[in-house]
């Protein structure tokens, strides 16, 4: 077998560093046809730091251009934002990154993929210095013999006999897939249309691993975006005016349906061939992100003559089928007419019953008469009933009597109604006056109403919400209704009116407002409550009108020189469990970073909360209606990273 390199070099260089933390790997390191089924290159800093870089600001993959003899940038991430920009786009790839990685993984690589790549990091030392380092590796080309070629093509052409494809065996070790699939490869230019489809297939799904497809896209080399859908959004393409015939989409949750975006447009112009991508952006809950694409290749040919015949062969066979329509419409109109004159026949038949009717209305007349008489009778027999009614008469003048002395009796009920109201009206000023004295007092302090209580379990209130005194001095607002009531509320948004972006010390000791309703008890008080019991923690929630809630089994937070580190215990409820990742995390707020991620959580996400090494799942001190990705009020299951949710409330309650 005849080997041929097309690359030589396999080195790792970094600049003024020996033994770096900045890796670049690829499998595997010697591609060959019909044998390799994909090519992965994984750009990567391990234990999180590179020797002299304090801060790593972006990853850059390259590969190496002989023609130009420099490298080219294939991808660049933003490692503080976790932006990602492709400068190149492949056939069939698919890319996942995060803030300390990026891999790119080539489908059925060919020779043009044997190259140098280079894994590039840039940040800032100590000292606050702009530093770059990168390293490089290399993928060598081995063609097969002939007859070794040959061999493999012919074992995969008798494998379309076997009972399962070779795309089988690949689905099951793949999570999802990306077809794309075009009407025609070769489009007629202004004659024929074009419609593209996108289609996004999950094959297996991991309990371990949440993902959710986030949007997918359809694009051109050139002309950039085509059209795209987000997920609980609709379609948005960027094709104007009547070429447009159709476009549709939907991103669903489950793998029962797969999610897809279809266009298609009419009156192609020569300018629009080219390379298409499909592109699907999915995201896992630990902070992850991949981004699978697929091509297509498009032409769109000038139409010969033949082509332009063929055409008004087909205008023409339109026509003539439209003249088929007319004619069975107007036969529809001619069998409409006989329909006309079988009814009018139908109403000279109606007209000559109506005669016939009035010949029995002149007899039934003539009945008439004979019945004038029977009146007469009946004329006689009420003169008889006219004397019973003068009998009843006379009881009636009797009973009007009886009313009379009723009405006499009612007027001096009347009088004394009169006054009972004065005196009504005296006690209701005076009880006015009382209720105003208490309303006051209550203004003043209403704990004045509710004398000091051990918890919130012993307070008994028509209200929904109280604000007590507990007998240990803190002063809490309690929960009276949800559940049974007995809840001590110590987390609490409505309307985004107080600011929950603060220090340390404030969440330490508390802010907030519980006449305007919202405020945050304290991480102090609520170690000082939660140290003395146990208590089970309900988050009442609310996102596009609806209520949701979710409820833990145990809850504590330890103390202030264990950063208030977070215990939480089984879940329930129907929101969706986005805070269980967040258990045994410290809480940190801007000025003191307690996470275990690089940078600090709450200011990257405007917030305070127990950021775990992903940062959160959810973020419910965060930005008030921020839509932002991650900064607003989030709870992941309800509304992802993009939305926020419009009412929180946390509390606890002794078990």
């Amino acid at each position: 077998m005849e080997r041929l390199f097309l690359l030589l070099v396999l080195c790792v260089f970094v600049v003024s560093l020996a033994g770096s933390e900045l890796v670049i790997d690829v499998q595997p390191n010697v591609i060959s046809p019909e044998i390799t089924p994909q090519l992965v290159i994984n750009c990567s800093i391990t234990n999180n730091k590179v020797q002299q870089l304090d801060l790593i600001k972006s990853l850059t993959l390259s590969r190496y251009n002989e023609t130009i003899r420099d490298f080219d940038e294939l991808i660049a991430l933003d490692s503080l934002t976790l932006n990602l920009k492709q400068f190149v786009r492949f056939k069939y790839s698919q890319i996942s990154f995060g803030n300390r990685y990026i891999t790119l993984i080539l489908h059925n690589p060919t020779q043009f993929d044997a190259r140098i790549y280079k894994c590039n990091a840039t940040g800032d030392n100590s000292e606050g210095a702009n530093i770059s380092l990168f390293a490089k590796k290399g993928v060598e080309y081995e063609t097969n013999s002939t007859a070794l070629i040959e061999e493999i093509r012919r074992i995969k052409k008798d494998e379309n006999y076997c009972s399962f494809k070779k795309d089988d065996l690949s689905d099951s070790k793949q999570r999802s897939r990306v077809y794309f699939s075009g009407s025609s490869d070769i489009i007629k230019e202004r004659i024929e249309p074009l419609t593209l489809k996108c289609t996004f297939q999950v094959l297996k799904t991991d309990q371990n691993e949440i993902s959710r497809l986030q949007s997918l896209y359809i694009l051109h080399e050139t002309k950039g975006v085509i059209a795209y859908v987000n997920k609980d959004q609709p379609v948005v393409t960027s094709l104007q005016g009547s070429h447009i015939q159709d476009v549709e989409g939907e991103i669903y949750d489950n793998a029962i349906k797969d999610s897809y975006l279809q266009v298609t447009w009419s009156n192609l112009k020569h300018t629009e061939s080219g390379k298409y991508f499909c592109e699907a952006h999915n995201q896992y809950s630990e902070g992850r992100i991949d981004k699978t694409s697929n091509m297509l290749t498009i032409t769109v040919e000038r139409p010969t003559f033949d082509d332009l015949v063929e055409a008004m062969h087909k205008l023409f066979t339109q026509v003539d089928g439209a003249k088929e329509s007319l004619k069975a419409i107007n036969q529809n109109i001619k069998n409409i007419n006989k329909d006309l004159d079988f009814k009018e026949q139908n109403i000279t038949s109606i007209k000559e019953e109506v005669i016939r009717n009035q010949n029995n209305i002149q007899i039934l007349s003539e009945d008439s008469n004979i019945k004038e008489q029977n009146m007469t009778s009946i004329r006689e027999d009420l003169s008889t009933k006219q004397q019973t009614f003068l009998n009843i008469k006379e009881d009636v003048i009797l009973n009007q009597q009886n009313i009379d002395k009723i009405k006499q009796d009612l007027n001096t009920y009347r009088h004394n109604m009169s006054y009972i109201e004065e005196h009504l009206e005296v006690i209701l000023a005076n009880l006015s006056s009382a209720s105003m004295k208490v309303k006051n007092q209550t203004d003043e302090g209403s704990t004045l109403s509710y004398p000091p209580r051990k918890s919130c379990r012993d307070v008994n209130s028509t209200d929904e919400r109280v604000v007590v005194t507990l007998t240990s001095g803190l002063k809490v607002m309690c929960d009276t209704k949800t559940d049974g009531g007995g809840w001590i509320i110590f987390q609490r948004r409505i309307s985004g009116n107080v600011d929950f972006y603060r220090g340390w010390k404030e969440y330490r000791d508390g802010f907030g407002d519980y006449n305007i309703g919202e405020f945050y008890l304290g991480n102090e008080n609520i170690y000082m409550l939660t140290s003395t019991g146990q208590y089970d923690l309900r988050i009442d929630l609310k996102y596009k009108n609806n209520a949701f809630f979710a409820q833990y089994s145990g809850f504590k937070i330890l103390s202030e020189k264990e950063k208030y580190k977070l215990n939480i215990g089984v879940y329930s409820g129907n929101a969706g469990d986005s805070f269980s990742i967040h258990n045994n995390s410290f809480f940190t707020t801007f000025d003191r970073d307690n996470d275990e991620n690089s940078s600090n959580c709450a200011v990257d996400y405007t917030g305070a909360w127990w950021y775990q090494s992903g940062c959160h799942s959810c973020n419910l001190n965060g930005k008030w209606g921020s839509t932002d990705y991650g900064k607003g009020v989030n709870w992941y299951t309800l509304s992802t990273f993009y939305s926020s949710l419009s009412f929180t409330e946390m509390k606890i309650r002794e078990i």
